[in-house]
């Protein structure tokens, strides 16, 4: 032992330290693995049992949807009126009877046969019932011949009975009373296999299901598993309990227990499996932890000398520093140290040298701004000056229109307008839409002209008309297309709608328009305008039914004329 201790402290620091960092990289990633490890295998079991309700659970309430909607059926049928009359008409020869049964009850239970497949039969067993006409009626005798019958119980309800062997069937059934007794039994017989489909799917990759009757009786069984996981014995509630994980759930109608059951090993096995892929990665790990421990340690005894070098290379010139440390050693405050005092310096320069690159940018965007326009309009008048010349009046036309619609929108860079000059670009836009349209949808204007000398947010209206003519009008079939701009006021407030007769939508839809669900800017912007400078209560508000159009409207405050 003294001589292991002598050679420790023999050895170098650099040593040393990589020691000291392996030992405790390695005791703390083995804890975390043992405990990560006992952890995944508790959570890959409870997510195989809850795997398995969530399975269970869905195929049962199919099965609930289709009891119901059977029961429903059965239920419909006894209170037929025409049922009830078969029932209790005494018919004075065969020949009426006959008459009424092919007349009456054969399209009554003929027609749910042809909608629901699962549907073998449906048979009405009833004391006045003397002979069988084919399996639509038959005599109350003949019910009682039936397997089901003795287990009848005394209720009007909706009873579930399951004929088992070679021809199973599923048998819904219905007593009818009078002040004597029973005097008839409604029954449906379901098929077996498309009934209990949803179910019986279930059964695949070492898994198993069983139904179970409020008796204990096996109703459905299968599993489809390797031959050392199958049950030893007929399946029972408590064998399933006692040899498989399972999770089970109950049928209230039919009082029906459903188990879903996998084997425990398998279940174990795989969480074994996972685990021990984990092996090789730990193997990595305590690799990385070996390289990292040897060549961090080195890296540490030499950052005096990376730091030494990085003061060279700033005396010659460059200002970045290279070296960093988040040590708390006198070598990590030395090195942090240093890189603050060029940071400032640094900060220093570029304040001064950055303050007038900013300048100069500043006076091009302000020059830019007082040219670009100017540019612009003289384009279109020189355009517009050729259309003239070349008698192309639609060009001159467009020309005029686009000119008009940008003198608006830019507004000599003012973010508020009157709502004259609003309406003047929406109308000078709307020019030009109809002529790439060839005129084929209707501008309707209900303006009130009052309402002209007010200011208003330049560019309100535009993205609502674009967006009703784009995904409104130019997406609808109609023959007749149409859209409406009115512009009305009351004594405070001035109101404002875009609304078009095109494709619409839903209107949990609509609701999104102006919101950040939107994928689209233009109506969103308008409507965060809105709200920036008059409040929520007047942000955008929009209607639509598919088919039937979209309507956007919005208020704000007249009290803007000074703005």
């Amino acid at each position: 032992m003294k001589k292991i201790i002598r050679k420790f402290k023999d050895l170098k620091y650099r040593y040393k330290l990589t020691i000291l960092i392996i030992v405790a990289s390695l005791i703390p990633v083995t804890i975390i693995s043992m405990y990560m490890q006992s952890g995944t295998l508790k959570l890959l079991r409870a997510n195989e049992e809850n795997n398995l309700k969530d399975t269970l659970g869905q195929a049962v309430n199919t099965l609930d949807n289709q009891v119901e909607i059977y029961g429903n059926l059965i239920n419909y049928l006894s209170y037929s009126q025409d049922l009830r009359k078969i029932i209790d008409t005494e018919y004075t020869s065969d020949y009426e009877a006959y008459l009424e049964y092919t007349e009456v009850a054969d399209p009554l239970f003929t027609m749910p046969q042809i909608y629901h497949k699962e549907i073998q039969k449906i048979t009405l067993y009833a004391e006045n019932i003397k002979v069988e006409h084919g399996n639509t009626l038959a005599p109350m005798s003949s019910a009682e011949g039936e397997f089901w019958y003795p287990h009848l119980e005394s209720t009007e309800k909706v009873q579930w009975f399951v004929k088992r062997g070679t021809s199973r069937e599923i048998i819904a059934s219905r007593k009818f009373f009078n002040d004597e007794g029973i005097t008839a039994v409604l029954t449906i017989t379901l098929d077996y296999n498309r009934m209990l489909e949803p179910f019986s799917n279930l059964s695949k990759d070492n898994t198993g299901g069983a139904i179970f009757d409020r008796q204990g009786d096996t109703v459905y069984s299968s599993y489809s598993m390797s031959e050392e996981y199958r049950p030893a014995q007929a399946e029972s509630e408590e064998y399933i309990k006692s040899h498989y994980t399972y999770s089970v759930d109950e049928m209230k109608d039919t009082g029906w227990k459903f188990y879903l059951y996998r084997p425990t090993k398998v279940m174990t096995e795989s969480a074994n499996h996972l685990i021990a892929r984990n092996f090789p990665i730990l193997g990595v790990c305590a690799l990385l932890i070996l390289l990292l421990g040897y060549f961090g340690s080195r890296g540490m005894m030499r950052r005096l000398e990376h730091l030494t070098e990085n003061m060279n290379q700033i005396n010659l010139g460059p200002r970045e520093v290279t070296i960093n440390s988040d040590s708390m050693d006198e070598v990590g405050v030395l090195i942090r140290t240093f890189r603050r005092m060029m940071k400032e310096i640094n900060k220093l320069i570029s304040e001064v040298y950055e303050s007038k690159i900013e300048l100069q940018k500043t006076e091009m965007r302000a020059l830019q701004a007082q040219i670009n326009p100017h540019f612009l309009y003289n384009s279109l008048s020189i355009i517009n000056w050729k259309a003239i010349e070349a008698e192309e009046p639609e060009i001159s036309e467009v020309t005029l229109a686009l000119s008009t619609f940008y003198r608006t929108s830019l507004n000599r860079g003012e973010t508020m307008t009157t709502m004259e000059s609003e309406l003047n670009n929406i109308r000078a836009y709307l020019q030009i839409q109809l002529i790439m349209h060839d005129d084929n949808f209707k501008v309707i204007e209900d303006v009130d002209s009052n309402t002209f000398s007010y200011q208003v947010p330049k560019l309100m209206l535009q993205p609502l008309v674009e967006n009703a003519i784009e995904h409104g009008l130019d997406t609808s079939e109609k023959e007749e297309k149409n859209l409406w701009i009115t512009i009305s006021q009351d004594e405070d407030t001035l109101y404002l709608s875009v609304r078009d007769n095109g494709t619409g939508m839903k209107q949990e839809k609509a609701e999104q328009v102006a919101t950040y669900h939107s994928k689209g800017y233009g109506v969103r912007n308008v409507n965060d305008r809105i709200v920036l400078l008059y409040g929520e209560e007047y942000g955008l508000h929009v209607t639509s039914s598919e088919g039937e159009g979209t309507c956007v409207e919005f208020r704000i405050p007249k009290d803007t004329e000074g703005m």
